[in-house]
């Protein structure tokens, strides 16, 4: 066994260690502020206090009003109250996601055939990005709904989520967007970007997990159903205790992001951070270990994720699991895929949709960035999968 303090931990797509600020504020307001905020006494105004100062520092993160602002569970249930709770109040039409899309938007979507709508698949090419071609027939009646995932979890790659919301607001389509994979990487002015929500979870960007946000423009307040009944907390869109301390500890991990993205029409461009230029180094290291193929868009993506299929000299592919494993054992974390479907046997639907030949589809490998990591790491690393590799594929 590896002990935390001898780990190189590479997967925070997967999830992020806590910032130190946001565990010392967690400790201090459940400490001093325990108290159901939907209580009108001293101590449940208190803790309304500090619930409601996380959502207006949250809401300033991104250029929106408080009002805007639902805290919900994580990004799961924040798309599926986007998604479900906009399409209770239309008539039944379709609903476009992209194949690539993260396991909760695919089930939101799905769930809504049993009410009478159409679920249609935006087709990605190789690289994982849309097809483009397919914008005027897939934005044209009976479409109400769409939703793309903005930066793709497993194979970094980034959807022009910018202008295909612009082409929704056009045609009067809902458009909702999963950012969850992008906020780690920057802030960003909602109102750029011309959609209807976004959702995202803390853990992704080192605050606390079972806690995160959906971001609603104004002109859709009124316009989402609440999915689940109870007391009317979270604007009457989100019913259940909230909790003063985990909305605290995202706002602070919110505020410990200190660059912006800017965005425009088909491009989003990152600033130049410590673990954009790390991700960068060792994706020129590993390049040069034979077997690695490396996979999602080689420039639209995602600054800190790497993603590669892994072969033998041999050209035999190798278990990403088994690869998985084996760094473990030597302190380096990473993932083969999403966590979130690391434990079903179904087919890998995102490799598929980029059209990875069927005997490599066990066969991938995600390296995924944060900022705790060290350039004197970076040979280790290396040195470490190649290794690795050659470990596993002895007796191919």
């Amino acid at each position: 066994m590896v002990s935390a303090k001898n780990i190189i931990y590479l997967d925070a797509a997967s999830t992020c260690p806590l910032h130190p600020k946001v565990l010392s504020e967690l400790i201090r307001i459940e400490k001093n502020y325990w108290a159901n905020p939907s209580s009108i006494h001293n101590l449940g105004i208190q803790s309304l206090d500090v619930l409601e100062r996380s959502r207006f520092t949250i809401a300033n993160c991104f250029n929106v009003s408080p009002s805007q602002v639902v805290i919900t569970s994580g990004a799961t249930e924040s798309s599926h109250l986007a998604i479900r709770g906009v399409a209770n109040k239309l008539k039944p039409g379709r609903i476009v996601i992209s194949s690539v899309e993260h396991p909760s938007v695919i089930a939101a979507a799905f769930s809504l055939q049993q009410n009478g709508w159409e679920v249609a698949k935006w087709d990605v090419d190789n690289h994982g990005l849309i097809d483009l071609n397919l914008l005027d027939e897939l934005l044209s009646p009976p479409t109400k709904i769409v939703s793309l995932i903005w930066g793709q979890n497993e194979i970094g790659t980034i959807q022009p989520v910018s202008f295909i919301g612009k082409e929704c607001k056009k045609r009067n389509i809902f458009f909702h967007t999963d950012a969850t994979q992008i906020i780690s990487q920057g802030l960003f002015d909602f109102n750029q970007l011309s959609i209807g929500s976004f959702s995202a979870s803390a853990h992704k960007f080192r605050g606390p997990k079972g806690i995160g946000i959906l971001i609603i423009a104004r002109e859709y307040l009124e316009l989402i159903d609440p999915i689940q009944g109870g007391g009317g907390q979270e604007h009457g869109l989100r019913s259940g205790t909230q909790s003063p301390s985990l909305a605290h500890g995202m706002a602070i991990a919110l505020k410990q992001i200190p660059v912006h993205i800017s965005i425009n029409n088909q491009e989003i461009n990152f600033s130049h951070t410590r673990t954009t230029i790390l991700t960068k180094e060792l994706s020129s290291k590993l390049s040069n270990i034979k077997g690695l193929e490396f996979i999602g868009h080689p420039f639209t993506r995602l600054p800190n994720i790497i993603s590669v299929l892994v072969s033998s000299r041999n050209n035999i592919p190798v278990s990403g699991r088994s690869l998985v494993r084996e760094l473990s054992n030597y302190g380096i974390l990473v993932s083969s895929g999403s966590a979130c479907s690391s434990n079903t046997s179904k087919p890998n639907n995102v490799l598929e949709s980029i059209k990875v030949d069927n005997k490599m589809l066990g066969s991938s490998l995600r390296i995924s960035l944060g900022s705790w990591l060290t350039e004197l790491d970076l040979n280790y690393i290396t040195m470490t999968i190649f290794n690795s590799i050659e470990k596993i594929t002895h007796n191919y």
